[in-house]
C-alpha cells in the first residue's frame, strides 16, 4: 500500500489527539510515524501530550503490514515504529525520541534537571527496553504467529513485574512521588501485556500503579491504543478457533 498519496494525519495536543486532514508535505512540524497499538508509539505520543508538543501523526498500520512497505522502509530500514522525522532527520527509537523531546522542553517534570534523578529515570527506561518490552514483543509475536505461549517467557515476565513491585515499595511512582518519563515508558508496556497475561496476586503495587496512571489525562491515549490492540487479539482468537 502506498501511503504517500493518502496520508492519515493527527495533530497531538494536550491532553488528547485530534484528527486533521492536512497534507503532510506542507507540514513543517515534526512527524511521528506509528500505530497506537504499539506500546513504544503510545509512549512517545503520551510524552508529546504531557509536554504539550505539537506533532503530526502519520499512521503506519501494523496489522496491514504498512511498516514493511517501500515507502516506510526508506524512512526506517528496520521497519519498526515509532519514527520521528524532524526536517528530514529521523530518530528511530521511542526512548531516544522521548528523551529528545524532554531536552527540547526544559524544566519539565518528566525528566528534571537533577542528574541523580535523571540517572534513576534512565535506569528504568533501560529496564523497559532491555527486559520488559523484549518479553512483551516475544509473547505477542508468538501469539500472532499462532504459536503456543512459551511458559518460560511468562515466568520471565512475572519476574520482571517482581522488580517493578520492589521499585514501587514506598513509592507512588517508579521514581518517587511524581510521574516521570519512566512511568510513561514502562506503563505502556506493562498495560499492553496485562490484556494478555493476568497479573499475579503478588503484584499488588504494580496493579495500583497502573490504576493510578489510568486516571492521568495523557493515558487516554494509552487506553485508545490498548482498545485497538485488544480488538485485533480478539479477531485473531476467533480466526484460530474456527
Amino acid at each position: 500500500m502506498n501511503l504517500v498519496g493518502g496520508s492519515r494525519v493527527m495533530r497531538i495536543i494536550k491532553p488528547f489527539v485530534r484528527i486533521t486532514t492536512r497534507n503532510m508535505s506542507l507540514s513543517k512540524k515534526p512527524i511521528l510515524y506509528g500505530d497506537e497499538a504499539s506500546p513504544p508509539v503510545r509512549f512517545v505520543m503520551m510524552t508529546a501530550s504531557t509536554l504539550n508538543m505539537d506533532l503530526e501523526f502519520h499512521k503506519i498500520d501494523l496489522f496491514k503490514l504498512e511498516n514493511k512497505t517501500k515507502f516506510y522502509t526508506k524512512i526506517n530500514p528496520l521497519q519498526k515504529v515509532p519514527v520521528l522525522s524532524i526536517n528530514g532527520q529521523v530518530i528511530c527509537d521511542s526512548h531516544a525520541i522521548a528523551l529528545h523531546m524532554c531536552r527540547i522542553k526544559k524544566d519539565n517534570e518528566l525528566y528534571p534537571e537533577d542528574n541523580v534523578l535523571r540517572t534513576k529515570i534512565d535506569e528504568m527506561m533501560y529496564f523497559n527496553c532491555g527486559v520488559l518490552f523484549p518479553i512483551d514483543s516475544a509473547i505477542f509475536t508468538e501469539f500472532f504467529a499462532g504459536q503456543a505461549t512459551d511458559e518460560m517467557k511468562i515466568k520471565k515476565w512475572c519476574s520482571a513485574l517482581d522488580y517493578l513491585e520492589f521499585k514501587l515499595n514506598g513509592n507512588k511512582f517508579l521514581n518517587g512521588d511524581k510521574m516521570r518519563l519512566s512511568d510513561l515508558c514502562c506503563g505502556t508496556t506493562v498495560s499492553s501485556l496485562e490484556t494478555f497475561v493476568s497479573m499475579l496476586d503478588r503484584h499488588k503495587r504494580v496493579k495500583e500503579w497502573l490504576d493510578h496512571l489510568n486516571t492521568i489525562p495523557c493515558f487516554e491515549i494509552n487506553k485508545r491504543g490498548l482498545s485497538r490492540l485488544d480488538s485485533f487479539v480478539k479477531i485473531f482468537k476467533q480466526r484460530v478457533s474456527k
